[in-house]
């Protein structure tokens, strides 16, 4: 295997599987991930939805920004689409929470996304097990859909490998210094080199940046909770949407016949393969029960997976204040795998030094919004 590339890009998620696709098309790649097999954590973990009316606005805007990929990826890169019409519906207690939806219905207008405002009442019409009391008003995304993870991660994998990316699985980065303009990565089994290092690594970002001597900038893993169910026998859920409230205490989405359920909990973790607590999947059976008229009566599955957050809940992308050669792709925030094809191209852009992509611009993304040097500055050590 060549110990010398272009580029090394830490983590294959879809965060890294996609930025090791688009680096592949300027130079020689590595992809390295710990663990024995790719988008083992929150990829494989995730409830994998494209929607533009969900997360952080900068996030927001990058899934926007995603859809032509999805819509129209390069031939041969999956076997079938990328994307299952799915929707989401988004209810709104009085007060505050109606304010936000009206925010957010104001957003989607400026990106041109359609949308439907309703009554609460209205909502049950998409799904009718809802209990409405509490809430006010409801929003219905149409263009929301189911993404195919697996196909997206593999469709990024392949073609970054037909480029020349070479992706060493079961290597993780136990030590990265930097000495005479190069990133050396030490794995256990080899020592790689660059001159750009690209941080994709999720939960571990800030571990990977304190190994490389730099200072970590407060990207935080969460955990969250994921049970699976039967619906009533008397329903069929394959029409209805995914369904949020809009204070993101629960979310519903149908999963082939059965549905998923999350609490949407955020308990700090520590970067591991994290497990479900049974306080978690409990609070999750009591607020599915709460919101609706079904009732819990047997867990076929659980999970937890780690969603990374920087603390303004915003995309990290971009150079290190005090290294420019070492490119953060990081705080996805649960919004990894739907915003990942703008986010890998933004982050390339920045890695190559080459213009940015012209969606930034129309989608008014700005570069002081993502990049990490909105944070505090930090130093480097330079062997």
């Amino acid at each position: 295997m060549s110990r010398v590339f272009d580029f090394i890009v830490i983590g294959c998620g879809a965060a890294g599987a996609s930025v090791a696709y688009e680096l592949s098309l300027h130079g020689r790649v590595a992809l390295l991930e710990q663990e024995a097999a790719p988008g083992y954590h929150s990829t494989g973990r995730s409830a994998a939805v494209f929607s533009e009316n969900y997360g952080p606005v900068g996030w927001q805007m990058l899934t926007s920004a995603s859809r032509p990929f999805f819509t129209n990826p390069p031939s041969g890169f999956a076997e079938y689409p990328l994307l299952r019409p799915l929707g989401a519906l988004f209810l709104a207690a009085p007060g505050k929470e109606e304010a936000e939806l009206d925010r957010a219905a104001a957003a989607l207008r400026r990106r041109r996304v359609p949308y439907e405002a309703m009554d609460a009442t209205d909502a049950r019409a998409h799904c009718p097990i809802l209990r409405i009391e509490g809430y006010s008003r409801a929003l219905f995304e149409p263009g929301c859909a189911d993404i195919e993870a697996h196909a997206l991660l593999q469709g990024y994998l392949r073609f970054a490998k037909q480029n020349g990316a070479q992706i060493c699985l079961s290597s993780e980065a136990r030590s990265i210094i930097k000495n005479k303009g190069l990133w050396s990565v030490e794995t256990g089994e080899a020592t790689l080199s660059a001159p750009t290092l690209v941080n994709a690594a999720g939960a571990w970002a800030d571990v990977i940046a304190a190994r490389a001597g730099l200072s970590p900038l407060g990207v935080i893993p969460y955990r969250r909770t994921v049970i699976t169910f039967d619906p009533p026998p008397t329903e069929s859920v394959s029409e209805w949407p995914m369904t949020f409230d809009v204070a993101e205490t629960w979310y519903l989405k149908p999963e082939a016949v059965r549905l998923m359920a999350s609490p949407v909990d955020r308990s700090p973790s520590l970067p591991c393969d994290c497990l479900p607590e049974e306080y978690d999947v409990a609070v999750a059976t009591d607020r599915i029960e709460r919101v609706t008229t079904m009732k819990v009566t047997r867990i076929h599955s659980r999970w937890a997976g780690l969603r990374t957050f920087a603390a303004d809940g915003e995309p990290v992308i971009g150079a290190d204040p005090a290294e420019p050669s070492f490119i953060w792709l990081a705080g996805q925030g649960g919004n990894g795998v739907m915003g990942a094809p703008a986010a890998a191209q933004v982050a390339a852009a920045l890695a190559t030094e080459s213009k940015l992509p012209d969606f930034m611009a129309n989608f008014g993304i700005e570069l002081g919004g993502v990049t990490p040097s909105r944070f505090s500055r930090h130093k480097a050590r330079d062997v």
